[in-house]
């Protein structure tokens, strides 16, 4: 995929959420924290905190490696945060200063962007490689560590298990169901405003 078209927004996309930073999860909440994963060499991972709720989209295959921005599969789970956690997370975003923006793929590494919202606006807006030390790397491993305590689904357990590994941060695997629902894949040919209304309907007719 170019670079260029490898955005936050496209990625958020790709995963069948709105968008990654006009989501109605972060702007209609009081307090809300997502960040975006971007390990080198695992799936893309969104990790949502709003108001004492803990939300986890992961993509089930790279979506870098696809030729353009596309519908991914995807293992989704929700669980509640204490307030006492919550705020613990909070309080150790203060030091997170901008690490300094990622161009393009980091190798070895885990590109990652962060937003902060406050009442519905963006107050905080930082990207860089996760997988460095310092106060973002340290804050994004708690982030990924409260996520997986407070979800259950094993599938994202496991991805985001993966995903501390990038910032020195061990957390056990749980053992995956033997075999997943199988799965049937569409590729959908033609232009890209054709593309669009076809799997618009697609979605509408599958959300009845």
């Amino acid at each position: 995929m170019k670079t260029d078209a490898y955005t936050p927004d496209a990625i958020c996309k790709s995963m069948g959420m709105p968008s990654f930073e006009e989501d109605p999860d972060c702007s209609c909440a009081a307090e809300a924290i997502r960040l975006l994963l971007k390990p080198s060499f695992h799936p893309e991972i969104c990790i949502t905190f709003a108001d004492g709720k803990v939300s986890v989209v992961c993509a089930r295959f790279m979506i870098w490696h696809q030729f353009e921005p596309s519908p991914m599969l995807t293992d989704r789970d929700r669980g509640a945060v204490p307030p006492a956690v919550a705020a613990s997370l909070i309080s150790s975003m203060t030091p997170v200063v901008h690490p300094g923006a990622v161009p393009g793929i980091t190798i070895d590494g885990m590109p990652t962007d962060l937003l902060h919202f406050r009442s519905g606006s963006v107050a905080l807006r930082v990207g860089g490689n996760a997988g460095r030390k310092g106060n973002f790397s340290g804050f994004i491993a708690q982030a990924i560590a409260t996520a997986w305590e407070h979800i259950s689904n094993p599938y994202c357990r496991n991805s985001l298990a993966q995903a501390g590994e990038y910032v020195n941060r061990s957390l056990p695997r749980d053992v995956e169901p033997p075999q997943r629902k199988p799965t049937i894949e569409t590729r959908v040919l033609g232009s890209s405003e054709d593309r669009a209304e076809l799997l618009a309907a697609l979605k509408q007719h599958h959300d009845r």
